[in-house]
């Protein structure tokens, strides 16, 4: 089940009320709607005797409301599970319908029948939960309202209601507007959906048949002029018209509404991050820069310098550079030292239908009026002839637990780019053909030796074995036991959230849980690493509800022996003082649920902070143990700058995690509009130096897509520039950095990392 740290949600209640009255439809504020695809609703209404109306029971009659909606939707539909056993909570991703005495620890109001709790993020919603108010006496039934023996709220009209609320429709009647319609603000005997309604689903829903969401094909690009002068602003965007713009200056809506404009006689205040978000009816997409404003010319200097390049004849080659300094800036591409083409404003030099004539020394001479600057030489190789496959990553043998998700991964060089094919106890695997193969509920019939072979036209090269083994029943399970993130607090930033869930599939108890918020032992003479945050504050919750929070961890008293067991349990690293001023709580017995841990600085400090989330049973772990199922964090992320994830796989068996660094989805399907472009992320072991894996874009792999499916939303496209992999590892500790590629400009970036089942 994926998790969204809190702040990045923004919750609405809509409420229900038994009174009568009449009721055009309208939308909740920001005209919030799901993105395209399936709304799966979970119905956990309790069982009963049939209904008055025929109904088998809750579930059934919530289903039926579900499809009467759905007949008027498009581009988005209901889907349910019936008796769902997801779990329960506000602020999970999981959309849940059930009866309760209260909405998730908030008292109902004295007349409220039911309540819809909604979660968006910029203009899409990711999470509605409804919940039935028990204090009333329910029935199902059509026409007039009337108060039956040992009853007095009709299930139908409400559940209708609320399902409205779901999509994104608000009370009419609330509005000014006085038409009949099962969305008006109280219970009346509307027992169906009228044309109000229906004209408001369609509204929010309508098909868009041919219809394409925008792109960007020419974005904005960082500028550096001087005070006084005048910059232009343009964007050029793919899609299908009309599109309307909207500009923001450091997140501050400007008042701009196309697609360029000429910003004259700047100054210090028009500097800052420039972003401009494109929408039509499909959705949105966004290109940001930033505008620095300088008090006289500043000469160009050369950043990312042009890579050298190896290609067979005929393929298109790109050379590029980066380049800071005023604004305009020129650049003269270069050939063995003679100019090559005219100078002109682009960074980048694309040569198509390479030949061997082309083959050389590559540069290029950047140039405004505070003076130039010369790259370095790239070199172009044009290969005469075709080079066989050599695998670069081979797969690895794992044992696993029957049922598991399993990964074998390879890659191999070559030209031209080689084709894979996976073997069985070398039997071809049929449609296995991707470097990745991922295997589902892998069991005994799974188990086998596997190879990989890449074939190009010089030739073919297939890798080492790697053995799949199936642990015998009752072997301890593996599960993340240990999870951290590792980032700075930077100025002005109050604090930032660490989010988790406690469960799993089949588990049953509670689970002890330590959390820390280390600084000043990071700073202590135990690591002496500089910069660290002062006095870490962390405040742990089950969303809304605050269960505790810590100062400094040897404060109360009391608390001490009961963290200091749990630290020595995991063996992980002791605070360098009793009264030092790092954070630490401990909670003996955690139920299955979303939990989020807020780290800040009690005197508005500044530093790296490591926040921890660990796993502190200490008896036998079996299959129905809680355990610690993801960690998900959103954080802004300068172009220099990264956020780290550290996890451990406890047990003796390997483990699946799915790992995201998400950027361009955050602004594609929530508009977030300072989402990072182009994340990428870096597996490493415990204490190693080197990456062992890692992604850039994730490819649209639709193995990939498939198990992340099965625990969290999916990335906005296959193009999209999300990080995304998936991978077995055997036990012990990892950490992934998620930063901007090289180039790149930085951003808000959720990094998570997720057990698979």
């Amino acid at each position: 089940m994926s998790l969204f740290p809190l702040p990045a949600l923004r919750p609405a209640f809509l409420a229900f009320a038994c009174a009568s009255g009449l009721h055009a439809f309208t939308t909740t504020t920001g005209s919030a709607v799901w993105p395209d695809g399936p709304i799966v609703m979970n119905l956990q209404l309790s069982p009963n005797a049939p209904l008055s109306d025929g109904q088998a029971n809750w579930n059934a009659a919530a289903a039926t409301q579900l499809a009467a909606w759905n007949q008027h939707l498009v581009r988005s539909t209901f889907l349910w599970v019936t008796d769902s056993t997801a779990p329960v909570g506000s602020g999970n991703l999981a959309n849940n319908v059930l009866f309760a005495a209260d909405n998730f620890g908030r008292a109902f109001g004295d007349s409220t029948l039911a309540v819809t709790t909604s979660f968006r993020i910029g203009t899409r919603i990711i999470e509605a939960d409804v919940t039935f108010n028990t204090k009333y006496r329910w029935d199902s039934y059509r026409g007039p309202l009337r108060v039956a023996a040992g009853f007095n709220a009709e299930f139908s009209r409400v559940a209708l209601h609320e399902f409205g609320h779901v999509l994104g429709l608000s009370h009419p009647d609330q509005a000014g507007q006085f038409v009949n319609a099962v969305m008006n603000s109280t219970a009346g005997d509307v027992d169906g959906l009228t044309d109000d309604d229906k004209a408001g689903a369609a509204f929010l829903y309508a098909a868009n048949t041919g219809a394409v969401a925008p792109a960007i094909l020419i974005p904005l690009v960082d500028q550096s002029p001087v005070r006084g002068d005048s910059v232009e602003f343009s964007v050029g965007v793919s899609g299908t018209a009309p599109f309307s713009y909207q500009w923001r200056r450091n997140n501050v809506v400007q008042g701009v509404s196309t697609a360029s404009f000429v910003l004259s006689s700047i100054t210090a205040a028009s500097a800052g991050m420039w972003t401009v978000t494109a929408t039509n009816s499909r959705g949105s997409a966004s290109s940001s820069m930033l505008l620095t404003v300088t008090d006289g010319f500043v000469a160009p200097t050369i950043t990312t310098q042009p890579a050298a390049a190896t290609s067979l004849p005929g393929r298109n080659v790109v050379f590029s550079v980066a380049a800071t300094g005023s604004t305009p800036r020129l650049y003269q591409w270069r050939k063995d030292g003679a100019n090559y083409g005219n100078s002109s404003a682009s960074d980048t030099l694309t040569i198509a239908d390479v030949q061997a004539s082309d083959a050389g020394r590559y540069s290029v001479v950047v140039s405004n009026n505070g003076g130039t600057a010369t790259s370095a030489e790239a070199v172009l190789t044009v290969s005469a002839s075709s080079v066989a496959p050599a695998f670069t990553s081979a797969p690895t043998s794992h044992t696993v637990s029957a049922g598991s998700t399993v990964v074998f991964s390879s890659l191999a060089a070559g030209t031209p780019t080689p084709t894979y094919q996976w073997r069985r106890n070398g039997t071809i695997i049929s449609g296995a053909t991707l470097p990745n193969l991922v295997l589902s509920r892998a069991d005994l019939s799974a188990a086998g030796i596997y190879t990989c072979t890449a074939t190009n036209s010089a030739g073919s090269a297939t890798s080492n074995s790697a053995t799949l083994s199936i642990a015998p029943a009752g072997t301890e399970p593996s599960r993340l036991d240990g999870l951290s993130v590792l980032t700075t607090l930077v100025t002005g930033e109050p604090f930032f959230t660490v989010a988790t869930v406690i469960g799993g599939a089949g588990t049953v108890g509670l689970k002890p849980l330590l959390v820390r918020a280390s600084g000043p032992t990071l700073g202590s003479p135990s690591f002496g690493i500089p910069g660290t945050l002062p006095d870490p504050r962390l405040e742990l919750f089950s969303p809304p509800t605050s269960l505790a929070t810590n100062d400094n961890w040897g404060t109360p008293a009391a608390n001490v022996p009961g963290i200091s067991a749990a630290i020595a349990s995991r063996a992980i690293f002791p605070f360098f003082a009793a009264n030092s001023r790092d954070a630490a709580v401990y909670n003996s017995g955690l139920p299955a649920g979303n939990y989020t841990v807020q780290v800040g600085d009690t005197g508005g400090g500044s530093g790296l902070v490591l926040a921890e989330i660990y796993d502190a049973g200490t008896g036998a772990f079996t299959a129905t143990t809680p355990r610690l199922v993801s960690v998900a964090v959103l954080k802004a992320v300068p172009a220099d700058g990264l956020v780290t994830l550290g996890f451990n796989i406890g047990g003796t068996t390997a483990k699946t995690v799915l790992i995201r660094a998400l950027g361009p989805t955050l602004g594609a399907l929530f508009n977030l509009p300072d989402a990072m472009p182009d994340p990428r992320v870096a597996l490493f072991a415990a204490g190693a130096t080197t990456p062992f894996a890692g992604n850039d874009n994730w490819g649209g792999d639709a193995q990939i897509l498939a198990v992340n499916n099965l625990v969290t939303f999916p990335p906005a496209s296959a193009a999209s520039r999300d990080a995304i992999m998936v991978i077995t590892l055997n036990p012990g500790g990892y950490t992934v950095e998620a930063r901007p590629v090289v180039g790149s400009t930085g951003g808000s970036v959720l990094a998570e990392v997720y057990e698979l089942p």
